[in-house]
């Protein structure tokens, strides 16, 4: 057995475009068949679509800072920039295991790591002549917020894969246990192999737009808010001057005349004062927009941004569920 740990990377979209589909061939950007891989499970997921499963998994990673407050966790330290961790298990060529023995392997290697609560994709491939699983793991813990430490993972690995060939029977990797040895003894010891789908793993997971997407949906919510208080305000000035000009016209008298002038201006001044804090409270809304486009600045993200941003502002001018009554909507009491 060999595990191989993955470099990381901050896109689950980008993990599961790799690993549960088909490799891309040349000039192609995305490749959607599924045609090598044998089953996907999951684990601390509501759901066993794979599909649904990344996406859940992102928002997680993306929710650490409420997912901590909630949890009574102290927001400390570095944002983490690579929620996204992936290794795989792969067997000697000779041996055939079943699905369910995959499994438990792979639920033992995450146990090893302490990342048995953690948000997982587990899936085979039958593209290799050896079996072998694929692991996707959300370092975000779902309740605690926690990320999940990896300093030590590969040598945590390897003595699990180091005990699991001697309960099996036969030891394939006897070089392993060379180096377990010598690591016990304090010395340090590197393995110099590199994985083979690293660089087409990295390449997947650094190009991740999801996060520009949720970062215009929170956006347009804010700005949702204050384009409420705006139309409130509007329709609630218009209101109070029928309601003045109603009182005038019926108290139309000349003693009466001076006491409704002063009234109009004061009725001016306190309208022109919220005008002008609203347009305040927008500058500093633009400002702050700005500042969470500015990670998402190149141009594709910039495009994906764009449109997520104004599609959102269309359907909040029409009114739904999140932003309560749209601009036509009914005018408050």
């Amino acid at each position: 057995m060999v595990p191989a740990i993955t470099a990381g990377g901050r896109s689950f979209r980008g993990a599961a475009l790799y690993y549960l589909h088909d490799k891309r061939r040349d000039g192609e950007a995305e490749r959607l068949t599924s045609g090598r891989v044998a089953w996907v499970e999951t684990a601390n997921l509501p759901t066993g679509d794979p599909e649904r499963a990344w996406r859940i998994m992102a928002h997680t990673a993306l929710a650490q800072a409420e997912l901590k407050a909630a949890a009574g966790i102290k927001a400390t330290g570095r944002k983490l920039s690579k929620p996204v961790f992936a290794y795989s298990i792969a067997w000697h060529p000779g041996e055939r295991l079943t699905k369910a023995e995959m499994m438990e392997a792979a639920r033992a290697s995450l146990a090893a790591q302490g990342l048995e609560g953690h948000q997982t994709i587990i899936l085979a491939h039958t593209d290799e002549p050896q079996g072998h699983v694929h692991i996707i793991v959300n370092r975000v813990h779902p309740v605690t917020g926690k990320a999940a430490t990896l300093s030590n993972s590969k040598l945590k690995l390897s003595q699990w894969a180091e005990a699991y060939e001697r309960r099996r029977g036969k030891v394939y990797c006897p070089q392993r246990v060379s180096n377990n040895a010598r690591r016990s003894r304090g010395e340090f010891v590197r393995h110099p192999r590199t994985p083979r789908p690293v660089f087409e793993f990295n390449r997947a997971t650094g190009n991740d737009h999801l996060g520009a997407v949720f970062a215009a949906t929170a956006q347009r919510q804010q700005d949702a808010h204050l384009h409420e208080i705006g139309r409130t305000m509007r329709r609630s000035h218009a209101r109070q001057w029928r309601e003045l000009r109603q009182l005038y016209r019926d108290r139309d008298t000349g003693e009466f005349r001076e006491e409704f002038l002063k009234t109009c201006a004061a009725l001016r001044d306190t309208q022109a004062r919220q005008r002008e804090e609203l347009r305040t409270a927008w500058e500093t809304r633009n400002a702050e927009r700005s500042a969470a486009f500015a990670p998402f600045a190149d141009r594709a993200a910039s495009r994906r941004t764009g449109r997520a941003y104004g599609q959102g502002l269309t359907r909040s001018r029409t009114g739904d569920e999140r932003f309560g009554p749209g601009r036509d909507g009914p005018e408050p009491v």
